[in-house]
């Protein structure tokens, strides 16, 4: 048995390839969603483009609901764009995203890469001389971002 490309195409989108191998399947957005152990509005956000991109493991449950290899689903994802509505802001003033959360550790901070509000952490540590050292571990509400001192 030949491994060549498949005679019926998959569709070019993320949203239209999810959409086309789940209504194969005969699934529900729910029934997809409830296999692949994620949300109904992810389903949901997936097949109208919202989300146009997975974590590794979704996109590893999903696949094996929808009995398709993980790589025919990434191929089409776009990756979150490395910019955020704060980056320019942070150009301008000069400021890396390190920079602007210890000047205010308090203030919304955004995730470079997909906009959405920062989890942020500040917290002190000694080094080998016992001098003070300012520690900062963030990670985003909604993507894979993270970013530490460590």
């Amino acid at each position: 048995m030949s491994r060549g490309p498949s005679t019926s195409p998959l569709p070019p989108t993320l949203a239209e390839r999810i959409r086309f191998l789940r209504e194969k399947r005969y699934m529900t957005p729910a029934l997809l969603a409830q296999k692949a152990q994620v949300t109904v509005s992810m389903v949901e956000d997936l097949e109208a483009g919202i989300e146009m991109f997975l974590a590794p493991a979704v996109r590893q449950r999903i696949a094996r609901v929808l009995q398709v290899r993980p790589s025919q689903i990434e191929e089409v994802e776009k990756p979150p764009e490395t910019e955020s509505a704060e980056t320019p802001m942070l150009q301008r003033k000069g400021l890396t995203l390190r920079d602007e959360i210890l000047q205010d550790p308090d203030a919304p901070h955004l995730c470079p890469s997909c906009g959405a509000p920062l989890a942020v952490r500040v917290f002190e540590r000694r080094d080998l001389q016992d001098r003070p050292l300012l520690v900062i571990k963030c990670n985003c509400t909604r993507c894979l971002f993270r970013m530490t001192d460590d």
